[in-house]
Order: C-alpha cells, then structure tokens, then sequence
C-alpha cells in the first residue's frame, strides 16, 4: 500500500514535469490515474472525519463502560453473558467485514486497516470476556491460566485470518502467561490441560507456533517463537540433574544444546516448504547465544565459583523431558542434513566451513564444561579458552562484514571485540591510566574502522553499479 504522503510528492512532482515538458498531458494522466491524484483533497477529509469517529467512539465507548459498571451487579447472570458475547461477537464481525475488503483502491485500504484494528480490539475484548466470565459464573483461577487461554483464543484467531498483527498480540499473551506460571513447573500441581500446556510449551512452540510465522510468512512471528521456544527448552534439560548423569556432562547440554539447534535449523525440513526464510534469522539469533555464552564464560570468577561437591535435586516433573528427548531427536537429523552430500557435490560429506568452525566451537565449549565438572577443575584454563574463542567469534564475524559487506555481522564483531578488552580491563586490578588509555583506544578504534567499513561499503556500491 502507497502511503499518501508519496502521493502528495508524486503529484507535485509530476505537475513539474509537465511544465518542464519532461513527460506530456497523457503520461501525467495516467498517473493521475494511477496514483488517484484527485481524491487526495478528500482524504484529509475523511481523514479528519475518522478522527473525528474514533474520538467520538471513545467517548461513547467510556459511556457505555460507565453505565455497564454502573449496573453491573444488578444484572442477571443471562445478561451479563449476552452483553459480553454480542459485543465480542460485533465487534469482531465488523472488523472482519471491514477487513476483507479487496485492497484495490486507497479508500478501500483505509477500511482494511480499520478492520484489522477493530479484530485487534476484538482480541482484547476476549481476554476481558474470559476474565469476566470466570467472575460470572465463580470460576477462579491464576493469572497464567487466563493468559495462556488468552493467548491460545488469539492465535487461533491469527491462524484462521492469516493476520500478523494478532499473531503478534497472540504470542506476547502467550509468552506473559508461560513466564507468570513457570515457577508453577517447580512444585506439585493437580492435573490439569493448562499445567500440561506450561510443561510441554518447547513443543507447542516448535510445532504449532513456529508454522504460524510460515503461514503469515513474518519474520518477527519467528523471533517471538524461537524467544519462547529457547528459554522453554532449557528448562526441559533440567530434570537431567536429579538423574544419574554425571554433573560435566549435564552443564556440557545446557550450555550447547540450544544453539547447536538454531545452528543447524533448515526450514526444507518441514514437508511443504521448499525455500530456507529463516534459516539466517536462526542462525543469527545461534550467533547470539555463542557470543552471550562465551562472554559470561570468559570471566575467571565464573569458573572458580561454578564447580561444587553435592548438587541439589530440583523439584521439577520428568514429564517436561520428553520435549528434551524429541527436540535431541531433531537436532541429530539436523545436523546429519548439515553433513550428508548436496545435490551440486553428491560424493562430498562435511560441513562448509562456517558450520565447521560453528561445531569446533560447541565442541571445545562443550568439552571445557565437561572436563571442568566431572575430570579435574581447570578455571584458569577454560577462561583462556573461552576469551579465545570470544576473539575468534568476534574476528570472524568482521571477516563476514566486510566480505559480505554486512553491517550487522561487522559491527556485532567489532561490539564483541570491544566488549572484550574493557571487559577484562575492568575484571582485572589495573591502573587507571591503563584504562584511560584501553577506552581511548577502544573509541578511536571504532570510530576509525566504522568509517572505514562505511567507505568500503560506498566503494563496493559503486562498483556494483557500473
């Protein structure tokens, strides 16, 4: 969709033109046509009259509000219930009538988002219906419960419309009741659907959420799923610790196994679809972790504090590591996809050498963790190791920004490597004149390479342009 202010520009531009004599009567007629020059002076119209609605709407709204609250308790239970069902129900019915209007014109666009505001208003209005319904009929229940059913009702409505935003809202609902209740994971609970769902959120995201960002084809929806799926996925590890397993290895799976996972995420693995989206957003967010990882991991204190003799049972269900144990299943065929032969070198198996650096880096991370833990404390060793790769992680990363002419990658680098340095000048008992000294050479640095790169990024430009 044109916003209007491209339009106004069009228009005197291109009333420019022809008196320039640049483009003749017919061509600026066409796009007058077009771009619908002549309903520009009525859309600040219907512009204001819209305000003038929407306030009025408000107004009327808080009127209707008040009187409700008003009388509230002296309404039978049947209109209590009739009064929230027809206004969830008209409200959401205009906005779906408004939004599926075909988006051919400007005006029709208009009514479009108006829709997509009122299925927006619609979805809040569910939220206050469950709230309100459980005071109704003396149903109470905790705060994650009603958020998690709120959000459940909105992704099933963003999964019916193909609609962005509610998948958006639907998410943060979702995301805000599994973060009130997960503390519910560490104690004993009743059965119930919705405890289930709380345990078992790794797979609802993995395979119900992630799907929706398909359908809508948005990136953020993504995002948000993989911002709930991570956090979920390291809870699902921890019922490991009141196992047999050794302590080494059980820190050794908590600290690679989610960004071994988004490393090696391929979105070909899913049956209908053929291109890979979001594998780089995957990828990006596994570069993330690595470098979060690596930065904690490269102070001393960390490891002389990290090993003990007796570790504590945690009160958590065994249940949740069925997630654990499929999503290990996916990342073993992930990283088998990863190494088997492509089709352009069918007699060729091994990574490229990005995923190789990427595995020797959760290999020796995974190593040092478990070596520490479970063979013989190395502290000074591993803070070594890990400021090390922290260096590597960072140098690599501005390799890629200036072969791939990548600002992200460039200036994630160049953040890491700074991080780096004052991080340790701030770890380690050192004179102020050497810190002075480390912030001006870390500011200059930057300033010099950040326009350096931007130099480089207009010079590779130009000769694209050529």
């Amino acid at each position: 969709m044109i916003n209007e202010k491209f339009r106004h520009q069009l228009r005197q531009e291109a009333k420019l033109w022809q008196e320039e004599q640049i483009i003749d009567d017919s061509v600026y007629q066409q796009l007058a046509t077009r771009y619908q020059f002549d309903h520009l002076e009525t859309a600040a119209s219907s512009r204001f009259v819209m305000i003038l609605i929407g306030l009025g709407s408000i107004l009327l709204g808080l009127g209707v509000i008040t009187f409700v609250a008003a009388n509230w308790q002296d309404w039978s239970k049947v209109v209590k219930v009739i009064l929230l069902l027809s206004l969830f129900i008209g409200v959401n019915a205009a906005g779906f009538y408004l939004w599926k209007q075909p988006s051919e014109s400007f005006q029709v666009g208009r009514k479009r988002r108006l829709g997509e505001g009122l299925l927006l208003f619609g979805a809040l209005i569910l939220g206050a219906n469950i709230a309100l319904m459980g005071q109704i009929f003396h149903q109470s229940g905790s705060p994650y419960e009603l958020f998690l059913v709120w959000g459940i009702g909105v992704l099933a409505m963003s999964y019916s419309l193909q609609l962005t935003s509610l998948g958006f809202l639907g998410l943060l609902l979702y995301a805000i009741g599994y973060w009130t209740g997960t503390s519910n994971l560490f104690s004993q609970q009743e059965f119930s659907i919705l405890h289930l769902v709380l345990e078992h959120t790794p797979l609802i995201a993995g395979f119900l959420l992630i799907p929706l960002a398909y359908w809508c084809q948005s990136r953020v929806l993504f995002v948000m799923t993989l911002l709930i799926l991570i956090p979920a996925l390291q809870i699902s590890i921890l019922p490991l610790v009141n196992s047999n397993l050794s302590e080494g290895f059980i820190f050794a799976i908590l600290s690679i196994f989610t960004p071994a996972l988004l490393w090696s995420y391929d979105d070909s693995l899913w049956p209908t679809i053929d291109s890979r989206r979001f594998q780089p957003t995957s990828r990006t967010l596994s570069i993330i972790l690595l470098a979060i990882l690596f930065f904690v991991f490269s102070f001393n204190g960390m490891w002389q504090n990290l090993y003990s003799e007796n570790s504590s049972l945690i009160p958590i269900s065994n249940f949740v590591l069925i997630d654990f144990v499929i999503f290990l299943g996916i990342l073993f065929l992930q990283w088998f996809q990863l190494v088997k032969p492509s089709a352009i070198h069918p007699n060729k198996w091994g990574f490229d050498s990005v995923t190789s650096v990427i595995a020797g880096f959760l290999g020796l991370t995974g190593l040092i963790c478990f070596w520490h833990l479970q063979i013989h404390p190395i502290p000074e060793l591993a803070t070594f190791l890990f400021n090390v790769q922290m260096f590597l992680l960072a140098a690599g990363l501005i390799r890629i920004g200036l072969a791939q002419t990548q600002r992200f990658a460039f200036w994630g680098g160049m953040i890491l490597l700074v991080s780096q340095i004052m991080s340790r000048t701030f770890e380690y008992n050192t004179e102020l004149i050497l810190k002075a000294f480390v912030f001006t050479l870390c500011g200059v640095g930057v300033i010099i390479a950040g326009l350096w790169f931007e130099r480089h990024l207009l010079a590779v430009a130009k000769i694209q342009n050529r």
